[in-house]
Protein backbone atom coordinates (compact mmCIF):
# COMPACT_ATOMS: atom_id res chain seq x y z
CA UNK A 1 0.00 0.00 0.00
CA UNK A 2 1.08 3.54 -0.77
CA UNK A 3 0.38 6.58 1.37
CA UNK A 4 -0.46 10.14 0.31
CA UNK A 5 -0.51 13.21 2.51
CA UNK A 6 -2.51 16.24 1.43
CA UNK A 7 -0.60 18.80 3.49
CA UNK A 8 -3.03 21.64 2.71
CA UNK A 9 -5.79 19.56 4.33
CA UNK A 10 -3.68 17.92 7.05
CA UNK A 11 -4.95 14.56 5.79
CA UNK A 12 -3.07 11.29 5.14
CA UNK A 13 -4.64 8.26 3.48
CA UNK A 14 -3.44 4.82 2.47
CA UNK A 15 -4.12 3.86 -1.13
CA UNK A 16 -3.39 0.90 -3.38
CA UNK A 17 -0.17 1.15 -5.39
CA UNK A 18 -0.97 2.79 -8.74
CA UNK A 19 -3.83 4.95 -7.40
CA UNK A 20 -4.53 8.17 -9.30
CA UNK A 21 -4.17 11.30 -7.19
CA UNK A 22 -7.27 12.86 -8.75
CA UNK A 23 -9.41 9.94 -7.61
CA UNK A 24 -7.83 9.78 -4.16
CA UNK A 25 -8.42 13.52 -3.70
CA UNK A 26 -12.05 13.25 -4.77
CA UNK A 27 -12.70 10.18 -2.63
CA UNK A 28 -11.22 11.82 0.46
CA UNK A 29 -12.39 15.42 0.14
CA UNK A 30 -8.95 16.91 -0.47
CA UNK A 31 -8.88 20.52 -1.59
CA UNK A 32 -7.11 20.07 -4.92
CA UNK A 33 -8.93 21.84 -7.73
CA UNK A 34 -9.71 19.86 -10.89
CA UNK A 35 -11.29 20.84 -14.14
CA UNK A 36 -10.43 19.05 -17.39
CA UNK A 37 -8.70 16.01 -15.82
CA UNK A 38 -6.83 15.66 -19.12
CA UNK A 39 -3.63 17.50 -18.21
CA UNK A 40 -4.17 20.69 -20.18
CA UNK A 41 -5.86 23.28 -17.95
CA UNK A 42 -3.32 23.30 -15.06
CA UNK A 43 -6.03 23.81 -12.41
CA UNK A 44 -4.69 20.79 -10.51
CA UNK A 45 -1.08 21.95 -10.40
CA UNK A 46 0.33 20.72 -7.11
CA UNK A 47 3.62 20.91 -5.25
CA UNK A 48 5.20 17.55 -4.49
CA UNK A 49 7.04 18.10 -1.21
CA UNK A 50 8.18 14.51 -0.71
CA UNK A 51 8.15 11.31 -2.72
CA UNK A 52 8.44 12.57 -6.31
CA UNK A 53 10.33 9.34 -7.05
CA UNK A 54 7.24 7.35 -5.99
CA UNK A 55 5.07 8.81 -8.76
CA UNK A 56 4.69 7.57 -12.33
CA UNK A 57 6.82 9.13 -15.05
CA UNK A 58 5.44 12.26 -16.70
CA UNK A 59 3.62 11.65 -19.96
CA UNK A 60 4.56 13.71 -23.02
CA UNK A 61 1.31 15.64 -22.58
CA UNK A 62 2.06 16.48 -18.95
CA UNK A 63 5.63 17.51 -19.81
CA UNK A 64 4.39 19.86 -22.53
CA UNK A 65 1.73 21.40 -20.28
CA UNK A 66 4.14 21.92 -17.39
CA UNK A 67 6.75 23.47 -19.68
CA UNK A 68 4.14 25.72 -21.29
CA UNK A 69 3.14 27.10 -17.89
CA UNK A 70 6.73 27.36 -16.60
CA UNK A 71 6.02 25.00 -13.70
CA UNK A 72 8.67 24.47 -11.05
CA UNK A 73 10.61 21.18 -10.95
CA UNK A 74 8.67 19.98 -7.88
CA UNK A 75 5.26 20.58 -9.49
CA UNK A 76 3.06 18.01 -11.17
CA UNK A 77 -0.47 17.86 -12.53
CA UNK A 78 -2.42 15.87 -9.96
CA UNK A 79 -4.78 14.57 -12.65
CA UNK A 80 -1.85 12.90 -14.40
CA UNK A 81 -0.11 11.42 -11.34
CA UNK A 82 -0.28 7.90 -10.02
CA UNK A 83 1.24 6.93 -6.70
CA UNK A 84 3.24 3.87 -7.64
CA UNK A 85 4.63 3.03 -4.17
CA UNK A 86 5.77 4.46 -0.88
CA UNK A 87 4.80 7.84 0.51
CA UNK A 88 3.99 11.12 -1.23
CA UNK A 89 3.29 14.50 0.32
CA UNK A 90 1.68 17.20 -1.75
CA UNK A 91 0.07 20.59 -1.25
CA UNK A 92 -1.62 23.37 -3.14
CA UNK A 93 0.85 25.90 -4.57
Amino acid sequence: MAKVTFKSDNKTVEVPDGAQIVQVAEDNGASIAFSCKAGVCVSCLTNINKGMENLNEKTDNEKATLEGFAAKPNQRLACQCKIMKGEVELENP
